[in-house]
């Protein structure tokens, strides 16, 4: 092998290995959901994200379920 072949296959070996250690902190910053509020029906929630999204507070919304403290199903709006 001559110096520039070693070179490459050092460079090429860093870079794949490093590659996968930087990419869960970058996606780490882009995944910041805020919680926002909780609802009782899906068609609130919804109505309530597409406002965010609509007024452009938010570039996005989901729901997810989850319950109240009394054990109730309830919908979770986050916005980011």
């Amino acid at each position: 092998m001559t110096a520039r072949s070693t070179a490459l296959a050092l460079a090429g070996a860093f870079a794949i290995a490093s590659g996968p250690a930087m990419a869960p902190s970058a996606g780490a910053t882009t995944d910041s959901w805020r919680f926002v509020t909780q609802y009782r029906t899906l068609a609130a929630c919804n109505g309530a994200g597409k406002s965010f999204v609509a007024r452009r507070t938010a570039r996005e919304f989901k729901c997810e379920n989850d319950y109240t403290s009394s054990g109730v199903p309830a919908l979770d709006l986050y916005v980011r």
